[in-house]
């Protein structure tokens, strides 16, 4: 038996129908991935670990806050993952007291953070090259470098060693997980709220810093916690 004429044009009319569907899919323009730069600015929270029971340390603010660029090279079709860059000038800060004064430690870095971002949560790696060091006697007020007296061998007077602080800095490396939430989108241009957590994998200082391997123990890492804004621009 033959299908009735007013059933093949239903069925013609619906395949025609799907068609203009697929063809009006297939026209549409595929979702644009934007590569952007843009200015990011973060404050910090930080506290320093070492193994000396000299000295008691605690959570400080960085104070002046980071400040660089970003940028962002999507590497997905819908470009919800990407690889990241930043670079800036980054200041950390440690607070401790040692006897009966408190000090105050500013560590400056040019921060270089390679990364990826998947679904706006951050993962990298950054790498601080060392650019100043400051250490202040906040009971004193007065800047000055750390002193070491220790004595040597069998000699009854001790040893006077001054520290040169700028110059005894490591580069650090400190693998960062963060978040990086998108508050504004408007014309390829992004406002995000950025955050991360921070861990030193190597020490603040050199080795050599330290005149006597005792000494050592003095020396640490430092946890951070950054939080802040972004501004990237879609080009």
């Amino acid at each position: 038996m033959f299908p009735k004429v007013h059933d093949m044009r239903f069925f013609f009319a619906i395949l025609t129908a799907c068609c203009l569907f697929d063809f009006a899919i297939a026209q549409e323009p595929p979702a644009k991935k934007h590569f952007k730069i843009g200015v990011h600015a973060w404050s910090r929270m930080s506290s320093f670990s070492n193994d000396s029971r000299n000295e008691e340390h605690g959570m400080t603010f960085s104070g002046v806050p980071d400040l660089g660029l970003s940028v962002y090279h999507p590497i997905s079709k819908k470009g919800n993952v990407g690889l990241t860059a930043d670079i800036s000038l980054a200041n950390y800060k440690n607070t401790y007291t040692s006897g009966v004064n408190d000090y105050s430690r500013t560590f400056n870095y040019l921060m270089i953070t390679p990364g990826v971002n998947f679904e706006n949560a951050t993962l990298g790696v950054a790498i601080g090259l060392p650019m100043g060091y400051h250490r202040n006697n906040s009971t004193k007020d007065i800047e000055e470098e750390e002193t070491w007296s220790y004595f040597q061998g069998s000699s009854q007077t001790p040893t006077v060693t001054v520290g040169d602080g700028k110059n005894g800095m490591n580069m650090i490396i400190e693998p960062r997980l963060g978040y990086s939430y998108p508050v504004m989108n408007s014309g390829g241009s992004q406002l995000n709220v950025n955050g991360h957590i921070g861990l030193m994998l190597s020490n603040v200082f050199k080795d050599e810093y330290y005149p006597t391997s005792n000494l050592q123990s003095l020396n640490g890492t430092m946890l951070s916690f950054s939080l802040g804004i972004q501004y990237m621009i879609g080009l």
